[in-house]
C-alpha cells in the first residue's frame, strides 16, 4: 500500500498547512570500482560523467567483452529512527531498497528511439531490480550505502551504434519502502554516459609484461569493465 509519510511536525500544524520537508532519500552521486572493484561511499568527488564502449557488443563478435553498463549509485536515506523500547515498537523506517526505473534519453530529453522494433521491442523506459537496505539516521547527516544499476543492458548496445562519439543520458528514478510500509520515491538522477567503439577494450596479445601505460584491473570486476576509465582485455585477440 501507499500511504503518506506525515512527521510529528506536520502532524501537529496540520490545520494550518504543513509544508514539504524535503526528499527522505536521494541519490547523491555515482562512484567508479577501485583497483580492488570496491566502492568508497565517503569518495566526496564521485564520477562526472560515464562512458560505455560498445565494442563487446554482440554484433562485433567479441564474447568476452560483452558486458552491461552499470552505475554505482550512492544512496542517501535521511528517515529518522523511530523505533519505541518501551512501548514495543519495532523500527519501522529501514528502507529497503527493491527497484529503479531507467529511461535511456539524448541531451534534448527525449527517449532514444534507435532500440529494434522489428522483433521483439526493447521497452525505454525499463526496470531492474535492486536489493539493499539502509538502516534510519540517528545524527544530522543521512545513512549511506550503494546499489549497483543496470543502466544500459547488454541487449541494448548493439542499438547505440549511432550514438559512438557522442553522450547519452541515464535517468534514474528509484523506489524504496520502509518496514512501516511506506513508499519512497527517489528524485530522479540524470547521468551522461559517453559512448565509444574499442576506446577501452585492449588485446589480451597486446599487453606487455610490467604494461604500465594503462590500467588493465577492468576484466577482473564483475559489473562493467570496458566502462568509465577501466579497460576489457579481449581473450580474443
Amino acid at each position: 500500500m501507499r500511504c503518506a509519510l506525515v512527521t510529528s511536525l506536520c502532524l501537529a500544524s496540520l490545520l494550518a498547512g504543513c509544508a514539504p520537508e524535503g526528499p527522505s532519500a536521494y541519490v547523491s552521486k555515482a562512484l567508479i570500482l577501485d583497483s580492488s572493484c570496491d566502492l568508497n561511499v565517503d569518495d566526496v568527488k564521485g564520477l562526472a560523467s560515464g562512458a560505455y564502449d560498445i565494442a563487446g557488443s554482440t554484433s562485433q563478435k567479441s564474447v568476452s567483452c560483452q558486458r552491461s553498463y552499470y552505475l554505482n549509485l550512492v544512496v542517501n536515506s535521511q528517515l529518522k529512527a523511530n523505533a519505541n523500547t518501551a512501548t514495543g515498537r519495532s523500527e519501522p523506517n529501514v528502507l529497503l531498497i527493491n527497484e529503479a526505473e531507467i529511461s535511456l534519453i539524448d541531451l534534448e530529453q527525449q527517449g532514444l528511439i534507435v532500440f529494434d522494433k522489428r522483433s521483439n521491442e526493447l521497452p525505454n523506459p525499463f526496470r531492474v531490480k535492486t536489493n539493499i537496505t539502509l538502516e534510519p539516521t540517528t545524527g544530522a547527516d543521512p545513512t549511506r550505502g550503494s546499489v549497483p544499476i543496470e543502466a544500459i543492458p547488454l541487449g541494448y548496445s548493439d542499438q547505440l551504434t549511432d550514438y559512438v562519439g557522442k553522450q547519452i543520458m541515464a535517468e534514474v528514478q528509484i523506489f524504496g519502502t520502509t518496514l512501516g510500509d511506506v513508499d519512497i520515491d527517489f528524485a530522479k538522477f540524470q547521468f551522461p554516459v559517453f559512448i565509444c567503439q574499442g576506446c577501452m577494450t585492449k588485446c589480451l596479445s597486446k599487453i606487455k609484461d610490467g604494461d604500465t601505460q594503462m590500467d588493465v584491473y577492468g576484466d577482473n570486476c564483475n559489473d562493467n569493465a570496458g566502462a568509465d576509465g577501466r579497460v576489457c582485455v579481449n581473450s580474443e585477440c
